[in-house]
């Protein structure tokens, strides 16, 4: 009996008014208005605190937006899945065209050595039909080419692939990133609409019979009873309000974890005495309210505490600006790297929002550009990277960028050095510069860029006249220009009908466009490219040989027909093509020197150390042309 006894019943009205006690409440509010429940002290945390309706939009819309990024990126990856297939795919039938092109290679061989012994033959017996042996080797030599030209055409379109397959791996990464931000700011999101909700205040009342001690006070025993209902209104007011919150299943599982930190601000007796001898009830109306820390949310939400960091001195949502950026470089097929962020290659267009961004451009074998740019409208940037010189090495092939989604031409790198040119290689030369020299002749297809952007007209155009090689005879062919030399031509075939001058408007057109200088090799840089070290009259030996070059009566598909396509034939050890044969190609030299042979001319004209002269204005439908692009060492 000695033990404290109470118990809680509902409300029932008192009838006897002799057992009200008036006059003991006087300290008790002083005493109990601070009353605390909970684990662990708290902090205040409503100084930040904004209306609750304008925090549940926030979670709704980060959920709008998490629904629409998985969305993008489902379809992403399976777009992703797709281009890694077409990638094998690709892969496989390359795999197989190689395997296909080590057999047609051997067996051209095979077809080549028996003409060749049937040629020896027909030069002691002029009676020897040797077409049968000419046929076959055609035949051998046409599908080792048509094999060849599947090999380089699925090359090509391996490399766009997986420039594709690069690009959308880049946008995956970009929208799962995105998914990820969204995440940890629905996180945030939560905790911050959870602390707003539990910023609340609210009125309890309740009834509390309370058996007290006979040996206590009618005043300890009113102060005890009051304190045990306010005990109760807090304990009702929690229930009350974790009830309430958006995520009360959430909350109310893991309420032991956190305190709400419930304050009672103020509360009033409306009625109290004894209903017995030892039993004493008062009924107790309390205003209270919630000041849980800022860790508060995160426990109850069961997340990491990061998500109820507020930092003091900036808003918890700030209003932003989004600005376009555009940006070039004057390379081609470079990487785009924004705040560690992989964007893809240039140009590129991007919206980023307000402030400072680090910007990185990089591209191997070029030093990276690296800019901080404060957005603050849309804006444009051009980066220009610069080569890393001490990886220059001979033999090293690139290309720039132009102003479009196009890169120009394919340039092989010569470094200084010691070489001998000239006939028997008899003339030894010092080179006291490193070059780029482009792969190919300039192609059909990039002279059509340029003459589409800058509306230039050739001198065979202005002149209306081209110049044919027709019975071992230069003659002028009426209407004939670049875009119609006398024969069919492809967007892969050198672009001939071009004079020297014609040349000169290219090379000026690509220095604009690249920001680098481009002009016509002169006839020492030509031939240390087309020797590619070597000191015989062709690249691979003294004697032409019959599959290694387009030239007239040299036994080609194309021999005395018309140009082949580039790279139809085997580069020299540097990496250039056609510098023996298919077309002529002009120098620098002011009084019209050409270099390298044509379709139309004896292979004995074109050994490397071989000139044709011709004035400058010359278009002729064996005459093209490759560039150079200075180095700066």
């Amino acid at each position: 009996m000695d033990e404290w006894r109470f118990r809680l019943q509902s409300i029932r009205r008192l009838d006897d008014p002799t057992l009200k006690y008036k006059s003991m409440r006087q300290g008790i509010t002083a005493l109990l208005s601070t009353l605390l429940l909970g684990f662990v002290s708290f902090s205040a945390f409503a100084e930040d605190a904004t209306l609750p309706e304008k925090a549940a939009p926030l979670v709704n819309q980060i959920d709008d937006a998490l629904f629409s990024k998985n969305t993008d990126l489902e379809k992403a990856q399976n777009v992703l899945q797709e281009k890694q297939q077409t990638v094998a795919n690709q892969q496989t039938e390359l795999s197989r065209l190689r395997q296909q092109d080590k057999e047609l290679s051997a067996k051209l061989n095979r077809t080549k050595k028996d003409l060749e012994n049937a040629y020896q033959k027909m030069i002691s017996d002029p009676k020897l039909d040797i077409s049968s042996y000419q046929s076959t080797y055609q035949n051998a030599w046409s599908k080792y080419k048509q094999n060849q030209k599947s090999l380089f055409d699925m090359d090509n379109q391996l490399e766009e692939q997986k420039g594709s397959l690069k690009d959308q791996e880049t946008k995956v990464s970009l929208l799962k990133k995105n998914i990820a931000d969204l995440q940890r700011n629905k996180l945030k999101a939560r905790a911050k609409r959870l602390r707003i909700e539990l910023l609340k205040e609210g009125v309890e009342k309740v009834s509390f019979t309370n058996r007290c001690h006979p040996s206590m006070t009618i005043a300890a025993c009113e102060q005890q009873t009051i304190k045990l209902a306010l005990q109760k209104a807090v304990k009702q007011f929690q229930t009350s309000l974790i009830n309430s919150v958006s995520e009360s299943p959430t909350a109310i599982k893991h309420a032991s974890k956190a305190s709400l930190n419930i304050h009672v601000l103020q509360h009033q007796t409306v009625q109290s005495g004894f209903s017995d001898a030892s039993r004493y009830q008062t009924i107790v109306e309390a205003r209270l309210g919630a000041k849980p820390d800022n860790a508060a949310p995160c426990q109850l939400l069961d997340i990491d505490a990061q998500y109820c960091i507020i930092d003091d001195q900036q808003p918890i949502q700030q209003e932003v600006a989004w600005f376009n950026l555009i940006l070039r470089s004057n390379l081609y097929d470079d990487q785009v790297i924004i705040d560690d962020v992989r964007y893809g290659h240039t140009p590129l267009t991007l919206t980023l929002s307000e402030g400072v961004h680090q910007i990185r451009i990089e591209k191997t074998g070029y030093i990276p550009y690296q800019t901080e740019i404060n957005l603050k409208s849309d804006s444009q940037l051009r980066a220009v990277l610069k080569e890393e010189h001490n990886q220059l090495k001979t033999g090293y092939a690139f290309a720039d960028g132009l102003s479009q989604s196009l890169s120009g031409p394919e340039l092989v790198t010569i470094t200084p050095g010691k070489f001998f040119i000239g006939e028997h290689a008899s003339t030894q030369v010092f080179l006291d510069h490193a070059f780029a020299i482009s792969s190919t002749p300039i192609t059909v297809g990039l002279f059509k860029v340029f003459v589409t952007q800058t509306n230039y007209r050739s001198d065979a155009e202005l002149m209306k006249t081209c110049v044919a090689m027709i019975n071992n005879q230069m003659t002028p062919q009426s209407g004939h220009y670049w875009r119609n030399p006398g024969f069919k031509q492809s967007s892969q075939s050198p672009v001939v009908c071009v004079s020297q001058n014609d040349a000169k408007a290219f090379t000026n057109w690509l220095s604009k466009q690249t920001g680098f200088k481009y002009r016509l090799p002169t006839e020492d840089e030509w031939e240390i490219a087309a020797r590619a070290g070597t000191q015989t009259d062709y690249w691979w030996g003294d004697d032409f040989a019959t599959g290694l070059a387009n030239t007239g009566w040299s036994g080609s598909f194309w021999a005395n027909k018309s140009t082949s396509p580039v790279k139809s034939f085997p580069a020299n050890p540097l990496g250039l093509y056609d510098v023996i044969g298919n077309v002529w190609e002009w120098t620098s030299a002011p009084q019209g020197l050409l270099k390298g042979g044509a379709w139309s001319f004896s292979p004995l004209n074109a050994v490397v150390y071989s000139q044709l002269f011709s004035e400058p204005s010359t278009a002729a439908n064996y005459i093209g042309f490759r560039v150079v692009r200075e180095i700066k060492e």
